[in-house]
């Protein structure tokens, strides 16, 4: 019988037949996939009665003012009050509660007496309420009324641990004195109250009688402990007063007037003080970090410390303990009680803390708050799912829309509060552009940017109702940067200086521009502008996803008209930051801020820091007191304002300004520097501010419906976050806040310790390896013995790859670092010793052999020092971002890793292998035909789109449960949670992989059916099955197996994307953020690990390959 009997060719018009019905199918699953992710639009589902979209649209609407608006407040509170309670607590230490609520019905005693604590703290052994809050407590009234007790308040963060120190400085407000609700007036918080004498020149502030978080006294020497010893400490990097703490280039100076009184004396008067104490930290617990700091501490102490912590001084030990330490004694509300490198990140109530409400309970009313890290551009997503309980960062009005949809459904509000801010889209113009040398192009845009003429023109150009339509469903105006109708100073000349679109007159000016630099406007090519030899003069405008595009293209399009060439660049935000402090960039794009306190933050309308980006270099002159002469001003960071520049009296009437007390005497000033900025037009704006977004559970109150919003008011601190509460708290995360408060973590030591997850990772890959060896020796497998000779030298080949790609990028991290620290006016003495400790503690000193051999760990097996750890012993060095060690960072992170890409791998051969089989021996049939469909959509549909699909319809996200992802030791019940929530990403990552698989076997097997060797067996007469299963199928396996070698590294890179947008603690999120910020350490770090699971994975493979190919056992792998 010939083959050909056997084979049969396949009809023409079958393939056709099939091929049209994969078609139709493949259109009916996408109408039916279609069908049931599509929203609900029939009449009266899912949409809001016409009262409610007019109550809805009157929400959106600012109001001109804050009067009549319910907000907490608080409470004014007699002297005499304060001393009837103090007295009563002295006289009757231990008086019962019913004599206490006697007492307050008679009048004898205050209402707010504290009297009344969370339940939590009933399981902790503590002093009374009334002597935790202090004689003098912050008495405070929510906009709702009295609040209840307990639950948890989840909030969102992104990035990393500075986003999270960024969203609790905001949230916790602990500072002397507090901005308000609508910004003014400021009152009195860890203070008690001041004055002020000689107008301005002296300010002496009277302290709450109050403790830390540890029970401990709160006292005027940890006042003068931050300002002395660490503000003014050389031996930390200080030795200088804070500009807001000097006028007129000379520093205040401060003395102890009693236990709880400071006094503040300046040289001359500064009439802003108030404000600056509102915002900025002006103590610390002195009590607790004195032992740390390297003038006072112990020196035996410090240096078991530094050993104990592998801190290259005492400076590094100091910066650790004072920051994101569990056991750092607060003023907040909220303590950082349990450590952790992952998300979510806790904060229980403070027992210590000192405000209560009207009727005696001591606040805040919720007992935890939960931060949870997600990419910023997952946050949206996950508010608008309902996740978050109260919202105000990470969400923009672009997403009002959609946060309208879905509020009834997730049961939240929708709130609009008041921008402090006039812009979130501004263009700076750079007036200092930095000339590159042997560049005319960067010496002709420097002298366009500088001329007010040309930033007129742009501003003429822009048309802004296309912009505001697109980007602001209308509800903003055209408008210049301001103080604005709620700030003190508000401008009608500069908040609609140029704002008209006007290209004609555009180009009048721009012509004029052009002859006045010897230019001839006349000459253009394609449309735009020339320089003297006829090329375009093309200017570039950069910004990062923290703005994002916005209406570049608008903008970029509204100036070719008038024949300005300009091109927008997405930047990371290092790559920025080098570029905006180097002054090599032409339009920089980011928001304003808090203009609407100009006298606190001035950077719009004067160049007073690096952060007015329109002058970085006169910025850093007036900050480094360049006015006064002062030598620092000499750097090269710093650009001299010319006396005749209108720059140079906007600065005088601001130095003014903050000298006088007289208010109308500002508001002249003020109106002075705005008419200025008027005429000189410093930045280009293209619309108003839109409402800030925040979105509030509706189980959540006290929350205000309007508040100002600015960081300059530190929101939402200014809106009394102690007051918020939930009508129906939470109680599943008690025992663990319990536990908490009862005992604290301290930071993990770096050494002397059992290493990391990554470390045993590593220990046992070595341990198995050695063991295999030794087995497969004894066994006689020559080819095995090769393989796994082979792994050493490929693993030290691939380490000095990596060790090279690390150092190739122009410059190294202390050069960028140097920049930054120079343009930003450090003195260089700071500059000597920051980077002293950098290179102490990255060893960049030493030659690179001997890095490299710090890096793997070689130089550990000449020294057996724990210090000269590196990844041969699972350490992976520090984190140059964060001066952290990269194992406490990774953590858990290689091991759910590692789970996933096995759970992965499970699922998809457990899926592929069957139904691929299947399909090869049922070509064509109905079965074949579904299968191929099925596939062909898996392979299409992306796994980030299934994961969103997933996490809407299942409500998981990450891989733990609240209550589990905080808890860092494993438990059974950890182990389940993990169990219930693992297989979402893995499912997600392995439908693609699996859909692929199943093609990929089919093929391979239907080749090895075809072979002669298959007709052979079959006219032998063995049976089908054992025939399929023996030889065929084995073959076919074999491209399977070959992939394993790649298959875990391309898992752990390609699901970054699925971990991302499921908030999963996994490797590759980590990876990515450390290439955006530039960490090699930790990139390098990463990639060796992809690398040894590359290696493992081929290993792997070889061994199974040996198993189920029978030519290689044979044969001994010679020809492999």
């Amino acid at each position: 019988m010939s083959r050909k009997k056997i084979i049969r060719p396949v009809a023409k018009w079958k393939v056709l037949l099939g091929l049209l019905g994969a078609l139709a199918a493949l259109y009916g699953a996408t109408l039916l996939f279609a069908y049931l992710v599509m929203p609900d639009t029939r009449p009266g589902r899912g949409r809001r009665t016409a009262a409610e979209a007019e109550a809805a649209a009157a929400a959106r609407q600012l109001p001109e003012s804050l009067d009549g608006v319910r907000y907490s407040v608080v409470r004014s509170v007699p002297e005499a009050d304060y001393r009837r309670a103090a007295e009563f607590r002295k006289r009757f230490p231990g008086a019962a509660p019913g004599e206490v609520e006697r007492l307050i019905r008679a009048g004898r005693l205050p209402a707010w007496y504290p009297r009344k604590q969370s339940p939590v703290l009933d399981r902790v052994d503590l002093p009374p309420v009334a002597e935790r809050t202090g004689p003098e407590p912050v008495v405070m009234r929510g906009c709702d009324g009295p609040g209840k007790f307990g639950g948890v308040w989840v909030q969102f963060v992104a990035g990393s641990g500075s986003d999270a120190a960024a969203a609790t400085a905001r949230i916790f407000y602990d500072r002397l004195f507090r901005f308000g609700p609508a910004g003014y007036p400021i009152v009195p918080h860890i203070a008690k109250a001041y004055e002020m004498k000689e107008e301005g020149r002296i300010w002496e502030v009277t302290l709450r009688k109050i403790r830390w978080s540890d029970g401990h006294p709160f006292t005027a020497d940890d006042v003068l402990f931050f300002w002395n010893d660490f503000m003014l400490a050389e031996s930390l990097g200080g030795g200088r007063v804070y500009k807001h703490f000097t006028v007129g280039g000379r520093p205040a100076t401060l003395e102890k007037l009693g236990p709880h009184k400071v006094r503040w004396t300046f040289p001359e008067p500064r009439a802003d003080f108030l404000e600056t104490l509102a915002t900025q930290a002006a103590f610390a617990p002195a009590h607790y970090l004195k032992k740390y700091h390297p003038d006072y501490g112990d020196k035996a102490f410090l240096a078991a410390e530094m050993a104990k912590y592998n801190m290259p001084n005492a400076r590094s030990l100091y910066t650790l303990m004072s920051a994101n330490n569990p056991a750092l004694p607060s003023l907040g509300p909220w303590l950082y009680r349990k450590y952790t490198t992952m998300s979510p990140m806790s904060f229980v109530r403070n027992p210590y803390y000192f405000a209560v409400d009207e009727e005696g309970r001591q606040l805040p009313y919720i007992d935890r708050l939960q931060l949870e890290f997600i990419d910023s551009m997952m946050v949206p997503l996950a508010v608008a799912s309902g996740r978050a309980d109260m919202q105000f960062r990470y969400i923009r009005f672009e997403n009002y829309t959609e946060f309208m949809e879905r509020a009834r459904e997730n049961k939240f509000r929708v709130l609009c509060w008041i921008p402090g801010t006039s812009s979130e889209w501004l263009i700076y113009p750079n007036l200092n552009r930095a000339v590159i040398a042997d560049d005319r192009a960067s010496e002709l845009k420097g002298k366009l940017l500088a001329e007010k003429e040309f930033r007129q023109a742009l501003s003429l150009a822009v048309d802004r109702g296309p912009i505001i339509d697109a980007f602001y469903a209308g509800l903003a105006k055209p408008h210049q940067v301001e103080p604005g109708p709620y700030s003190l100073y508000p401008s009608e000349k500069l908040r609609t200086a140029f704002t008209r679109h006007d290209p004609a007159e555009a180009n009048r000016k721009l012509d004029a521009v052009w002859r006045r630099l010897g230019l001839d406007p006349a000459v253009r090519k394609d449309g735009f502008r020339c320089d003297e030899n006829g090329r375009p003069v093309t200017f570039y405008m950069i910004f990062t996803d923290f703005t994002g595009t916005g209406p570049a293209q608008f903008v970029a399009d509204d100036w070719a008209k008038v024949g300005i060439r300009c091109m927008y660049q997405l930047c990371s935000r290092p790559l920025l930051t080098v570029r905006k402090l180097s002054r090599n960039y032409d339009f920089y794009i980011w928001s304003s801020e808090s203009e609407i306190v100009p006298l606190l933050s001035p950077r719009s309308f004067v160049a007073t820091t690096n952060e007015s980006a329109y002058a970085i270099g006169w910025g850093n002159w007036f900050s480094l007191n360049g006015m006064y002469g002062a030598p620092e001003a000499g750097n090269p960071g710093a650009v001299p304002v010319p006396r005749t520049s209108p720059m140079y009296r906007a600065i005088e009437c601001y130095e003014e300004a903050v000298r006088s007390a007289d208010p109308a005497r500002q508001k002249e000033l003020m109106r002075e520097i705005t008419d200025i900025a008027a005429e000189n037009l410093w930045t280009i704006n293209v619309a108003s501010a839109p409402p800030k977004i925040v979105v509030v559970s509706e189980n959540m109150r006290n929350v205000p419906e309007k508040a100002v919003e600015g960081y300059c008011f530190l929101t939402p601190g200014n809106t009394a976050p102690e007051t918020y509460c939930f009508d129906r708290p939470s109680a599943a995360a008690d025992a663990d806040t319990v536990r908490q408060l009862a005992a604290g973590d301290e930071i993990p030591p770096v050494s002397g310790v059992p290493v990391s997850a990554l470390g045993r990772a590593v220990q046992l890959s070595l341990l198995a390896a050695a063991g295999l060896l030794v087995l497969l020796l004894i066994l006689k497998h020559p080819f095995v013995l090769r393989r796994l000779v082979i792994m050493v030298p490929t693993l030290f080949v691939i380490s000095v790859c990596v060790f090279t790609i690390i150092q190739l990028p122009p410059g190294d991290y202390l050069s960028n670092r140097i920049m930054q620290l120079e343009e930003s006016g450090a003195s260089p003495e700071q500059i000597e010793s920051q980077i002293d400790d950098l290179r102490v503690l990255f060893r960049f000193d030493d030659p690179a052999w001997k890095r490299y051999c710090r890096w793997m760990g070689f130089t550990w097996f000449v020294t057996f020092d724990p210090k000269d750890a590196g990844l041969l012993q699972g350490e992976m060095g520090y984190s140059m971002e964060t001066s952290k060690s990269v194992n406490s960072m990774v953590g858990d992170r290689i091991l759910l890793t590692v789970l996933i890409s096995l759970g992965t791998v499970l699922l998809t051969w457990s899926l592929a292998l069957p139904i691929g089989i299947y399909s090869a021996c049922r070509q064509y049939s109905a079965g074949d035909y579904l299968i191929s469909v099925l596939g062909f959509l898996g392979m299409c549909v992306p796994s980030f789109l299934l994961a969103l699909i997933l996490m809407a319809l299942t409500g998981i996200s990450g891989l733990f449960s609240p209550e589990y992802a905080i808890q860092p030791e494993w438990s059974w019940g950890k182990a389940v949670d993990l169990c219930r929530h693992i297989w979402v990403p893995i499912l997600v990552v392995g439908v693609a992989g699996t859909a692929g698989m199943i093609r990929v076997m089919r093929a391979n097997l239907l080749d090895e059916l075809r072979k002669p060797y298959v007709v052979t067996a079959r006219a032998k007469g063995v049976r089908p099955l054992k025939l399929l299963f023996k030889y065929p199928v084995r073959m076919a396996l074999n491209p399977f197996i070959s992939g394993i070698g790649t298959l875990f590294p391309t898992l752990v890179s390609g699901s970054s994307i699925v971990a991302i947008v499921m908030s999963l603690p996994t490797v590759g999120p980590l990876m990515l953020s450390a290439l955006f910020s530039q960490d090699m350490n930790m990139a390098g770090s990463m990639l060796m690990v992809l690398s040894l699971l590359g290696v493992m994975g081929t290993l792997v493979s070889d061994l199974l390959l040996m198993m189920v190919d029978p030519r290689i056992r044979l044969e001994g792998g010679g020809t492999r």
